[in-house]
């Protein structure tokens, strides 16, 4: 009789084992699909997003706009870290022009001056960071 009362308390701390350890791989496998990008492909496709917003500044397209601000920040998230790594200089003054944009392309009406300032700013230092070795 008293082995049986065992066998519930037993059964469910080996459940409950066996239901943590099987948690941990799926941290290591969402930690895996974070995609990073070299530098230099990283900076060329901000630069690529820089040269569209640009574009879209001239046509007076807020929704197009915003997007590509958010893009840009996308994509830098992808190559931030070994930037910052190799240069923190370079990534400091990718980090300024970048939150110019990602806030002024937010806001209405559009301030075109100070977002091309910004773009071309940051369009400068990213041609150095695409140099980063």
């Amino acid at each position: 009789m008293t082995s049986r009362k065992f066998i519930v308390p037993i059964l469910l701390a080996s459940s409950l084992t066996l239901a943590a350890c099987g948690g941990a791989n799926t941290d290591k496998k969402t930690e895996e699909k974070k995609t990073t990008v070299s530098i230099s492909d990283g900076a060329k496709e901000m630069r690529q997003t820089i040269s569209d917003l640009k574009t879209q500044l001239n046509t007076k397209d807020a929704a197009k706009v915003k997007a590509s601000g958010e893009n840009l920040e996308k994509s830098w998230q992808t190559f931030e870290d070994e930037v910052k790594d190799k240069s923190a200089d370079l990534y400091e003054k990718v980090e300024t022009p970048l939150h110019t944009i990602e806030a002024g392309a937010k806001s209405e009406p559009l301030d075109e001056q100070t977002l091309n300032k910004a773009a071309d700013e940051l369009d400068t230092v990213l041609s150095d960071v695409e140099k980063l070795k």
